[in-house]
């Protein structure tokens, strides 16, 4: 195993990159442009109930994305984005296409990308929660749900609606693989004001698990609901899902999962902010019905400039098997870099 003192070297490394290296803008029509978003974690993690190869003192590199955009012109892009990892315990580091589509866009009102892009709800969540760096949001962290997958994608809006609709292979970005059938994923969201959202979301499919012969006996479901608030110094909101066979697409008995996450976060300092979580799920409402997991984030924020942005935090989880309480304590700095 690397060495912390190593770890740490490569820590300081990424941290000091920002610093000399500026933030590319948008690329004009003939240009590209490359960028890149780090999350690095420097953390103590220990665990009550189970034994795993992550506890204790390391460094993360939770998502290392090197983003190439270029515009052909006015109405034609391409993108590609990387999404590179290497956990504690993890030998070697994990490569993928996180992003990699042609977009097609009319006017503000619609645009087409052709591959694999951004679903519906995965960005939007992560956006007006405001802190993806510590951890996913709602859907992603529980596994109902992917940040990206292979597809045709619409998004657009008009005045304060915007809409995201995908029909995908239903397998992600990190496994492409195609089912039988297409999913669909949509998303509808309604801003009352400028700093508020509602919005609504559903995904119906078989997520490409009724391959290779194998029967398809139920359809995966998600209905999925956000409300939130932003404006310069608060931020607060919540999501709720509920999920039918995501995972029992070719299992005999049906099973259903559900839950909810609330977040907010108080800026007390024009850099310094205040912010905690709560997750609350029940993954096997079925099948499992005492089956629960719980999880709770706490921290203090620092944005020193726009490129990076650093958090003192703490994260607890315990996750209730129905026959073991397994508990894990994280604490430690989080930073996200871009450049």
């Amino acid at each position: 195993m690397t060495s912390l003192r190593a770890c740490l070297g490569t820590a300081v490394a990424v941290l000091l990159l920002p610093a000399v290296l500026p933030v590319a803008a948008s690329p004009a029509p003939g240009q590209t442009q490359v960028s890149t978003t780090l999350f690095v974690n420097a953390s103590d993690l220990q665990r009550t109930g189970a034994q795993t190869k992550d506890e204790g003192l390391g460094v993360d590199l939770q998502r290392f994305y090197i983003d190439v955009h270029h515009r052909f012109d006015s109405q034609w892009s391409a993108r590609v984005t990387t999404d590179i990892n290497w956990l504690r315990q993890q030998d070697p580091t994990d490569l993928w296409v996180k992003y990699a589509y042609i977009q097609r866009t009319f006017g503000r009102r619609l645009a087409l990308r052709f591959g694999s892009a951004p679903t519906p709800w995965a960005e939007f969540a992560n956006v007006w929660g405001g802190y993806r760096y510590i951890d996913k949001e709602l859907l992603t962290r529980m596994k109902v749900g992917s940040a990206a997958d292979w597809g045709v994608h619409a998004v657009g809006g008009l005045g304060r609606i915007s809409y995201a609709v995908s029909a995908v292979t239903g397998a992600g970005f990190k496994h492409p693989r195609t089912g039988h059938d297409v999913d669909v994923e949509a998303r509808l969201a309604w801003q009352p004001s400028p700093h508020s959202v509602l919005g609504i979301g559903g995904y119906r499919g078989t997520r490409a698990q009724d391959i290779n012969g194998a029967p398809h006996r139920h359809t995966a479901e998600r209905w999925n609901a956000l409300a939130a608030y932003v404006n310069g110094r608060v931020r607060f909101g919540a999501q709720y899902f509920h999920a039918s066979n995501w995972t029992r697409v070719t299992a005999l008995l049906p099973d259903a999962a559900s839950g909810w996450s609330s977040w907010a976060s108080y800026r007390v300092l024009p850099k310094v902010a205040i912010f905690g979580r709560y997750d609350r799920s029940r993954p096997s409402l079925l099948l499992a019905p005492s089956r629960s997991d719980r999880y709770s984030q706490l921290g203090v924020e620092w944005i020193p400039n726009r490129y990076m942005r650093l958090a003192l935090a703490g994260k607890h989880e315990v996750i209730n098997t129905g026959t073991v309480r397994r508990k894990s304590n994280e604490w430690g700095v989080w930073g996200m870099f871009k450049f």
